[in-house]
C-alpha cells in the first residue's frame, strides 16, 4: 500500500500494524505475568475458559489462539500446576474438555489486573466512542478473515 504522497509503506498495512500492536502488548503482558511463571499461551488459556467456561480443546485452540501441539504441551504443564483439567465430554466421550481448577481461578483473578490494566494503557487517548468504532472493526475484520466459525 502507499500513502497519501504514493510511497509504501509498511504504516499502510493494516495486518503489521496489527501484528506489531500485538506483538508489543504480548511483551508488556508476558513482563508483568513471567514472574508468577505464565506464558503468553497459558495467560490467554486461563482467560479464554474463565470468560468461555468449560471449553473443547479444539474451540481452545481457536480462542487462545494457539496450534494442537503447542495447546497440548501448555495443557499438561497447566494440569500438572493443578490451574486446569481435562475431561471428557457429556455427550461425545472422544472429545476433551478443558475447565478451570480453584488454583486456576484464584490465578485468573491475580493475572486479569495485569491485563485490564495493559488495555487500558494501549488504549490511553482513544475516545470510548472510537474504542467502539475499533472493537466493531475487528470484529468484522475477524469474521472476514476467520476459517473457525466460533
Amino acid at each position: 500500500m502507499k500513502n497519501h504522497t504514493g510511497v509504501q509503506t509498511l504504516e499502510n498495512l493494516h495486518s503489521y500494524l496489527l501484528n506489531r500492536i500485538t506483538h508489543r502488548y504480548n511483551k508488556s503482558v508476558h513482563k508483568e505475568l513471567g514472574a508468577v511463571g505464565l506464558t503468553t499461551i497459558k495467560t490467554r488459556i486461563l482467560v479464554s475458559l474463565k470468560l468461555l467456561g468449560g471449553l473443547s480443546v479444539n474451540d481452545l485452540c481457536v480462542h487462545a489462539i494457539a496450534e494442537q501441539p503447542t495447546m497440548s504441551r501448555a495443557l499438561d504443564r497447566l494440569e500438572a500446576e493443578g490451574l486446569v483439567e481435562r475431561y471428557a465430554d457429556a455427550q461425545d466421550s472422544r472429545i476433551r474438555m478443558v475447565r478451570l481448577t480453584r488454583a486456576g481461578e484464584e490465578t485468573y483473578r491475580k493475572i486479569y489486573p495485569v491485563i485490564e490494566e495493559q488495555n487500558r494503557a494501549m488504549m490511553k487517548g482513544i475516545s470510548a466512542a472510537d474504542q467502539e468504532a475499533l472493537r466493531r472493526i475487528l470484529m468484522k475484520m475477524l469474521e472476514n478473515i476467520r476459517v473457525n466459525k466460533i
